[in-house]
């Protein structure tokens, strides 16, 4: 009889109590996808937020996930706490942006708490209130579901790779210090595109956006010289390094106004994105001893 009693408060201890009754320490886990909003208040969803809330959808059908487009501090707020309403004591933070070196994500982490916010910020700049265990993943950058991405852009506008040079342009940073960090990134793309399509060659560059006037200026002209140059002796395409359509490419295409040039199409739409977000999710879970849906795919 003894042993059937420990048994009984054994068995009731696994169902009540899973985690528990296995050792494990696992927290509930929620996901905070945190992208830019491009559409104003009050207007119907369209074009870039749209792309971006169709590879986020898939996810939702899998983890407790909530979108955030836009950068106020008030509507990131509000996210977390409907995470956390839900008992989520975990929260993964991934950054749908295409580098984890733009100021933008930078700005985020110090909303966030990953990062302490410098004293000449302090006033512009207060941490959220956030009662959960936070983590944050990296942005895209150059993963290799993301490269292939970039690769079919420039495919699908290629007519002879040995005599075109693919061009990726960014938004790029504000600082000369990020962005050769952010560079760097893109770098390793453009030399994925390069040898995975045959072409002639492949390299980088910024219009600063966001960045002062004069450093915004250079940036323009640099990125001018550099398709002048390669103009001469093949045919350039550019590719846009951006998250969704309905971005900067209005302004690149004013930058470059009269060069001969043909523009490739954003990330999204493709699986990719979305299939980037998944692996996001699942590599963390590996890493905290989780065992994931799917396994790692690279």
């Amino acid at each position: 009889m003894r042993k059937f009693l420990i048994y009984l408060c054994a068995l009731s201890l696994a169902i009540l109590c899973p985690s528990l009754a296995s050792g494990a320490t696992d927290k509930k886990l929620g996901i905070l996808i945190l992208a830019r909003g491009v559409d104003p208040p009050g207007v119907p969803v369209s074009g870039w937020d749209q792309h971006i809330i169709d590879a986020v959808e898939p996810i939702k059908q899998e983890y407790d996930v909530e979108l955030v487009l836009g950068l106020e501090p008030e509507k990131i707020q509000e996210g977390i706490n409907k995470l956390q309403s839900r008992y989520n004591d975990k929260i993964l933070i991934i950054p749908l942006y295409v580098s984890t070196h733009s100021p933008v994500v930078r700005k985020l982490e110090y909303y966030l708490g990953i990062e302490p916010v410098p004293a000449e910020r302090a006033a512009e700049i207060k941490p959220l209130d956030i009662k959960a265990e936070i983590h944050m993943a990296h942005a895209t950058e150059h993963d290799p579901l993301i490269a292939e991405v970039v690769y079919e852009r420039a495919m699908e506008i290629s007519r002879n790779p040995a005599n075109e040079t693919v061009i990726l342009v960014a938004h790029g940073p504000t600082t000369k210090e990020s962005e050769t960090l952010w560079l760097k990134s893109m770098y390793a793309l453009a030399s994925y595109v390069k040898e995975r399509g045959d072409f002639e060659d492949a390299t980088v560059g910024t219009i600063m956006f966001g960045a002062s006037p004069e450093v915004m200026k250079q940036a323009n002209e640099d990125l001018r010289k550099l398709v002048e140059e390669k103009g001469r002796d093949s045919d350039v395409l550019v590719i846009p390094c951006l998250m969704a359509p309905g971005g900067i490419e209005d302004m690149l295409a004013d930058v470059l106004k009269g060069q001969k040039i043909r523009y490739g199409r954003p990330y999204l739409p493709h699986v990719n994105v979305t299939k980037w977000l998944k692996a996001t999710i699942d590599a963390k879970l590996v890493l905290w001893g989780r065992e994931s849906k799917t396994p790692y795919p690279y």
